[in-house]
């Protein structure tokens, strides 16, 4: 291109985002969403959706506790405090204080880092990881109350949902973005601000601001990148309310406007702000979408298949040995979020749908300590590997994913036997995957790598109650361990 030269002339452009600019500049989607955080109520929400948020916040709050004693927080650990920071804000099973945001930095990767927090369908994303140890924090450094905090998550939540649902398919399949660590920095800012009680001006440009430093490529999964997408959306959010509290200024339309979030993160195509403005209050996502509790430890695109050969398992004893091969029929294209075919390391190994299944055929579970680098290249796991091939569902393939709620594993032995099972996904309710009393086992499992049996417990009587409780800091300070 001969130096000088514009991509485009001037009568090109608006050519390519005239019907966009009109359609946005109308609409004011970020505002809309602004007045749902301002003025929506706990009492807005049915009791279905608070058992389901308090579910959730329990959860993930185990999964932070037993990510705390992951090697990702230790080298968090260590930058936090060469950072220094008023120290205000818990650090989950570290015993130590720092800033907020510094806080929701570590305590939104650890509660990821084993990849065994919840997820929802509508958006694809685990969303209690980038709202919790937002919320949390700043609750903490406010004195809020719990049913403030389980306020500011439900409405985090809500906005996260309702600008996923509108956004093109390409953002969750195609594009290489982490659904989790964009939208989540969104969710973050509007409970952020919630909680810091910012006017409807000021929580429109939170949300804005938050949406800029929205961030996360999935070809960063089997690493420490993951969980730390979570943590910086974490931060994100809460730096956004607290810059946008003390007067910074931002736009109020990033969320709609021709350059922003929803087109950019959907290739410019196929997105819906009027679908996303018309969701907030006459639709509940916490029931509709639902939470979806993790029972492994690992990419929840494996979760089905897994449930699967589970199944095969209980009703007939399947050894490695005999395994001539195995063929899992799932529901998107493959390679997706489970990239690593071959894995060499723990962490890859938690995206490996042939690690995971192999794991399950030799050791009859999946647990915490399946994904450490010598269980993942122990001789029989690597010889069973290459014997396990994942593939789209015939006719679906090009398709969304999640565009059919099942898996099916077929085994294929050496004698000739082929064991097959198919697995659905659970896709009623606001707590899906679990009961509420399993979501409290699960907790107490996970508590237990950091807290006192004692703690453990009063923590969890705590979080069952979290709308009767008054400030979160007597909860932060027993999570700290």
């Amino acid at each position: 291109m001969p130096a000088g030269q514009a991509w485009f002339t001037e009568a090109q452009i608006p050519a390519e985002i005239e019907a966009v600019t009109d359609r946005s500049e109308t609409l004011e989607l970020t505002k809309k969403i602004a007045e749902y955080v301002v003025n929506t109520s706990l009492e807005d929400f049915p009791p279905e959706a608070i058992i389901g948020a308090k579910a959730a916040i329990i959860d993930c709050l185990g999964c932070t506790l037993a990510g705390s004693k992951e090697p990702l927080a230790n080298v968090l650990v260590d930058y936090i405090n060469d950072l220094g920071g008023k120290p205000v804000a818990t650090v989950i099973g570290r015993g130590f204080k720092t800033s907020a945001q510094e806080a929701a930095l570590i305590n939104g990767a650890m509660s990821h880092a084993l990849d065994y927090d919840d997820i929802t369908v509508v958006t694809k994303t685990h969303p209690s990881a980038v709202l919790i140890p937002a919320a949390l924090p700043v609750a903490e450094e406010i004195g809020a109350s719990g049913s403030d905090m389980l306020l500011a998550y439900l409405l985090g939540f809500e906005v996260a949902c309702a600008v996923g649902d509108a956004i093109s398919p390409l953002y969750f399949d195609d594009l290489g973005w982490h659904p989790t660590g964009p939208l989540g920095a969104v969710g973050a800012a509007a409970a952020s601000a919630r909680l810091l009680g910012l006017d409807v001006e000021q929580t429109a440009m939170a949300i804005s601001l938050g949406a800029s430093q929205s961030s996360g490529l999935r070809q960063n999964f089997g690493t420490m990148t993951k969980p730390f997408h979570a943590g910086h959306a974490c931060k994100s959010g809460i730096t956004a309310a607290k810059l946008i509290r003390g007067g910074f200024t931002s736009g109020t339309d990033a969320l709609e406007g021709r350059f922003g979030f929803m087109r950019a993160f959907s290739g410019g195509n196929d997105y819906e702000p009027e679908k996303a403005a018309d969701s907030l209050g006459n639709r509940c996502f916490m029931i509709e979408s639902g939470i979806e509790i993790k029972k492994y430890p690992c990419c929840g695109s494996a979760h089905l298949a897994l449930d699967a050969t589970t199944a095969l398992q209980q009703r007939e004893t399947i050894q490695a040995a005999n395994v001539e091969r195995i063929d899992v029929t799932v529901n998107f294209d493959p390679p997706r979020s489970l990239i690593h075919s071959r894995p060499k390391e723990g962490l890859e190994g938690k995206f490996s749908m042939q690690y995971c299944l192999a794991a399950e055929i030799l050791d009859g579970k999946i647990s915490m300590s399946t994904f450490t680098d010598e269980q993942v290249m122990r001789p029989e796991a690597q010889e069973l590997i290459p014997k396990i091939e994942m593939k789209r569902t015939p006719g679906y393939e090009g398709q969304t994913s999640w565009a059919e709620p099942f898996n099916v594993v077929e085994i294929h032995l050496k004698d000739g036997r082929v064991l097959t099972e198919q697995a659905e996904r659970d896709s009623v309710g606001a707590l899906r995957g679990a009961t509420f009393d399993a979501v409290r086992t699960k907790y107490l499992d996970c508590a237990s790598l950091a807290l006192s049996p004692d703690n453990a417990q009063t923590t969890l009587q705590m979080m069952d109650n979290l709308e009767h409780m008054g400030p979160v800091g007597p909860l932060a300070d027993l999570l700290g361990g």
